[in-house]
C-alpha cells in the first residue's frame, strides 16, 4: 500500500513541475533565445533599407555573391567569355562610392570598365582599363578604391600610366592575378608597368611604387 501511495505521489509532482515550466515566463515564445534557440535571419534578398555602405569583396567570393554587389549598385553587364574553367566577366561600373579605411577617404567605382576573372567559380582577380566616356582614376585614387573594395586582403596591384600625362591618369590595372587562359589581354598598350602592395587598415594606403617594363 506504502509503494502505491507514493507513486501517486510521484506522479502529482511531477505533473506539478511539468505545468510549473509549461508556464513559465522563461519558456514563453518571446524568450526563445533564453532557451538556446537559434534565431532566424531574414533572407537576403528581402532587406527592408539599402545598406549605408555597399558591401565589400574579397578574393576567392563565389561568382554568385559578386553579381548581388554589381546589381545592388548597378553595373551594366557588357560580355562574359568561357575559357575551360575560367570566366571573364566584362562590366561597367555603377558609380557607387566607398569608403577607404582607416581614414574614410571617399572614392567613386567609375572612370573604367573591368574585366572580373573567375576561376571554378571564385573571384581570383579584376583588370580595369580607363573608360573614355568618364575621367579616369589618378594612382591615389586606385589604390583607394582597392582598398575599399577589398577591406581585407592583402592584395598585389600593377597598372600603367602615361609618362606625358600630368594627371597619371591610369590606363591599365590588375588587381589580383589574372589566369593564364586570359594573359593575352593583359598589356595592350606599350607602356611600362608599375607594381603596388595594398595592406588592410590601419597600414597607409601605399602610393609609393616600383615601375619597370619587366613586370
Amino acid at each position: 500500500m506504502a509503494i502505491r501511495v507514493n507513486f501517486c505521489i510521484g506522479i502529482a509532482i511531477a505533473s506539478s513541475l511539468i505545468s510549473a515550466i509549461a508556464y513559465s515566463p522563461a519558456a514563453r515564445p518571446n524568450d526563445a533565445e533564453k532557451l538556446g534557440t537559434t534565431r532566424a535571419l531574414p533572407s537576403l534578398q528581402t532587406r527592408a533599407r539599402p545598406p549605408l555602405q555597399p558591401e565589400t569583396l574579397h578574393v576567392g567570393m563565389l561568382e554568385t555573391q559578386f553579381f548581388g554587389y554589381a546589381k545592388d549598385n548597378n553595373w551594366a553587364a557588357i560580355a562574359t567569355i568561357h575559357r575551360d574553367q575560367f570566366t571573364m566577366h566584362k562590366l561597367q561600373p555603377g558609380g557607387e562610392g566607398l569608403y577607404a579605411l582607416p581614414d574614410r577617404q571617399l572614392v567613386y567605382v567609375r572612370g573604367f570598365i573591368a574585366n572580373i576573372y573567375f576561376e571554378s567559380d571564385r573571384l581570383v582577380g579584376m583588370r580595369l582599363t580607363a573608360d573614355n566616356r568618364d575621367r579616369a582614376l589618378t594612382v591615389p585614387e586606385l589604390l583607394t578604391l582597392v582598398r575599399a573594395w577589398f577591406p581585407d586582403d592583402v592584395l598585389s596591384v600593377i597598372y600603367q600610366v602615361a609618362p606625358s600625362d600630368p594627371r597619371k591618369s591610369v590606363v591599365e590595372t590588375l588587381i589580383g592575378t589574372i589566369p593564364k587562359a586570359f594573359e593575352q589581354d593583359l598589356g595592350k598598350a606599350s607602356l611600362p608597368f608599375c607594381r603596388a602592395i595594398v595592406f588592410p587598415a590601419p597600414v597607409p594606403v601605399n602610393t609609393l611604387s616600383t615601375c619597370n617594363r619587366n613586370t
